[in-house]
């Protein structure tokens, strides 16, 4: 298969690469622009003039594993029919190219993986904060199932608790702005 260039012009808001599309052997170099790169219609990152894009779904033979769009009408120079022999010799006769391109891979594996403890940060966050949610919420219907001898709420609680693996409430993980109308009883107070 014969390499081929292609230069195409983008204009602003259109899209260069669509998530879960073939790669089909295609690299992508920006010429001139500004594009952003989004998964899921969330951006999470950002594509410069002289750089490259679109390489880890050609080198893997996968799908695009994000959308590019253009934020500014963009020139991209488009590598087609790259296959492992001939991008192999692309590189190897361009010895500035290969290194600006194993460069800008490594960059890509590092904001990656930046991101990825952001999610998992982001992630304990939240899980800290709906184990003190079901914690308190355990507790509140502790002391009502208590306080009205309630079926309904001992099967409501024995349900959250099964559920969520979270088996006794504690009364300093209670929100009092979610038992306004029964705050007598979940803190006791007659």
């Amino acid at each position: 298969m014969s390499l081929q260039k292609v230069i195409k012009n983008f204009t602003r808001d259109d899209i260069i690469i669509q998530e879960g599309a073939p790669a089909s052997n295609e690299i992508f170099f920006l010429q001139k622009g500004d594009a952003c790169v989004e998964i899921n219609n969330k951006i999470i990152g950002r594509i410069d003039a002289g750089q490259w894009f679109g390489e880890m779904a050609a080198l893997l033979h996968t799908n695009r594993t994000a959308t590019v769009r253009a934020l500014t009408p963009c020139d991209v120079l488009i590598f087609r029919g790259l296959d492992d022999d001939n991008l192999n010799t692309v590189l190897q006769k361009d010895p500035k190219l290969l290194r600006k391109f194993l460069q800008q891979m490594a960059n890509r594996m590092v904001e990656s993986s930046k991101r990825h403890v952001k999610d998992v940060e982001d992630l304990d966050v939240n899980m800290e904060r709906y184990r003190k949610s079901i914690s308190g919420t355990l507790y509140a219907l502790d002391r009502i199932a208590e306080k009205y001898k309630s079926k309904v709420m001992e099967e409501v609680r024995d349900h959250l608790r099964a559920s969520s693996g979270i088996t006794l409430g504690d009364l300093g993980d209670v929100d009092e702005r979610a038992f306004r109308t029964s705050k007598k009883i979940v803190y006791d107070e007659d």
